[in-house]
């Protein structure tokens, strides 16, 4: 075993994991993987800088380095599996005994709206408030122990920052220099703009605005998905997002009806970058910067791991057809979400629009996961 490690979690849990080097022959499917496509996507990340609370040991930033120089001077470009072999140690990730991982998939959908506020389009897409503060891990105590950020208000004091609800209700609308980037249908399509991270709206003179994650309320994420699994509405390989999102809409949206009552138990709420796309069938931008790339990037828990790393997943899901099979690649990390919390824990990157929509949302499934950490 290489170490043992210890996180706060985001409702004042901890988080152990543990990581054990494997060898590379021990990675199933490995040899048969693409790895130019994946040493091209490491090549594009992998001087993005960590961003994880505690740093993992036996993570060298300098081999990281090394590695990544490397790899933008060519190195691998003949021999790309050669290149991972050389320069990286696999260590199966273990955050329980049995060492099980859990994968969805996420994609970004394409959502009408309007620059204007109208009947058809009333739903505002925040961006980030000014008055809005990132809480650091020594803040986080008393009533901001499940908290990540907080208002701060003129005299510096802090106070929780309002909910969904608040917010669906209004808490923003008088707030100085809060921007409002677009209108959208309604809550339904806000919140799944916001699962996923990111949106492409389509303006209706044509034009594309682009949403993308800037930040958060701070407030606990609930997984709607597993509370109506867990009143009988559905099997949990039967929730999908498309399940859920129609469950919502046809029990109502509107204030004291079931489906915006359900919204408002997630009590987290992201806050938008926008700007109009001069390239909308370009990629979105993760969270680390870098463009993202379907099958090869993933969103991980950026409390515990610094963008750029590649990691390899095996697990056996329904990725480019309805029936499961191997899905063994290695992947980069480039974004990070809201539910996707804890070290064995990823978000597969499926791509644009409702055809990668409709794969992603099939995948909840569980495997192994295994870091490639950089050596010298």
């Amino acid at each position: 075993m290489l170490s043992a490690f210890t996180v706060a979690g985001s409702r004042g849990e901890t988080l152990q994991f543990h990581l054990t080097p494997v060898a590379f022959r021990d990675l199933p499917g490995f040899s048969e993987d693409r790895l130019d496509e994946a040493l091209k996507v490491f090549a594009r990340t992998c001087d993005r800088p960590a961003r994880s609370e505690k740093p993992i040991e036996g993570f060298s930033p300098a081999a990281q380095a090394k590695v990544c120089a490397s790899a933008r001077k060519g190195e691998g470009a003949s021999d790309p599996r050669a290149f991972f072999t050389r320069h990286f140690r696999p260590c199966l990730v273990a955050a329980d005994p049995s060492a099980d991982a859990f994968f969805t998939g996420y994609y970004q959908p394409e959502i009408p709206g309007s620059l204007v506020r109208t009947r058809a389009f009333a739903t505002p897409a925040y961006g980030l408030p000014p008055d809005l503060v990132t809480l650091s891990r020594q803040q986080r105590v008393g009533a901001f122990a499940d908290l990540t950020a907080a208002r701060k208000g003129p005299d510096g004091a802090l106070t929780p920052y309002p909910d969904r609800g608040a917010i669906e209700d209004g808490a923003l609308e008088k707030l100085p220099g809060v921007k409002i980037h677009v209108y959208l249908r309604d809550n339904v399509d806000l919140f799944l703009a916001q699962v996923q991270g990111s949106a492409r709206v389509r303006l209706p003179d044509g034009r594309v605005l682009r949403l993308s994650f800037a930040g958060r309320n701070g407030q606990p994420y609930t997984a709607l998905a597993r509370v109506l699994v867990q009143r009988g509405v559905a099997a949990p390989a039967e929730m999908t997002m498309r399940r859920l999102t129609d469950w919502i809409r046809e029990h109502g949206v509107a204030r004291g009806e079931a489906g915006d009552d359900l919204l408002r138990l997630n009590r987290s709420f992201v806050f938008f970058d926008g700007r109009l796309d001069t390239r909308p069938d370009q990629q979105p931008e993760g969270g680390s910067g870098a463009a993202l790339t379907p099958l090869r990037s993933i969103a991980i828990d950026s409390r515990i791991w610094p963008y750029g790393l590649p990691f390899f997943i095996d697990a056996r899901m329904p990725w480019r057809s309805p029936e499961p099979e191997p899905f063994q690649r290695v992947m980069i990390a480039q974004d990070t979400g809201s539910a996707i919390v804890g070290p064995a824990r990823a978000d597969v990157y499926f791509g644009l629009g409702d055809t990668a929509g409709g794969r992603a949302s099939e995948i909840r499934h569980h495997g192994r996961f295994y870091l490639l950490l950089p050596i010298d």
